[in-house]
């Protein structure tokens, strides 16, 4: 079973699709492809260091990515420019640093993303936004995450792989382990 099967049959919350620079990287071609065989319901996010909005817009345009998540710089020109797309915006932020911009959703990550190093959960500020807890989440601490930090999202990458590829088991386990403890939180 591959990873894009994996996440159908847990259907996660979101699948991600990486444009920034990095081992992750995908192409227009391969996102396409890995967006037909993902289930329609499930909502995608391209994932962005710098955004370029050229590219942003085939994406777009394609129907490949519904959520644009944007890592670096913040500027709220550049998600207004997105928001004309059609297309919700996550500002990505590290613990300690202020929301300077009026995005859809905040993310929480470390400083390396993808590099599976645990963040300091105390040190996340409330916003107005749902918000994404990510950063050295794994199976094994997910529910933990969930129940001390109360995220609306959990973001995993490097969590779920196995020799530096995405692990259909991990992926599973991670999942409903996530929507167990968020199950859980909702009915307290």
């Amino acid at each position: 079973m591959d990873a894009v099967q994996a996440v159908n049959q847990v259907h996660a919350d979101l699948a991600g699709f990486v444009f920034a620079k990095s081992r992750r990287q995908v192409s227009i071609d391969q996102a396409r492809h890995l967006r037909q065989s993902l289930d329609g319901q499930i909502p995608t996010v391209g994932v962005f260091i710098e955004p370029d909005l050229e590219l942003i817009q085939q994406l777009a345009d394609q129907h490949i990515i519904n959520i644009v998540q944007i890592h670096g710089e913040q500027n709220q020109s550049t998600i207004n420019s997105i928001h004309e797309m059609h297309l919700k915006v996550t500002q990505v932020l590290h613990p300690g640093q202020t929301l300077l911009t009026e995005p859809d959703y905040v993310m929480y990550d470390g400083i390396n993303p993808g590099s599976g190093h645990q963040i300091d959960w105390d040190n996340i500020a409330q916003v107005r936004q749902p918000f994404f807890l990510a950063g050295g989440l794994d199976p094994a601490n997910v529910e933990n995450a969930i129940n001390q930090v109360h995220p609306d999202f959990v973001d995993v990458s490097s969590g779920v792989e196995t020799d530096g590829h995405k692990d259909p088991a991990k992926i599973i386990e991670f999942t409903r382990r996530a929507h167990y403890a968020r199950n859980e939180a909702r009915n307290k």
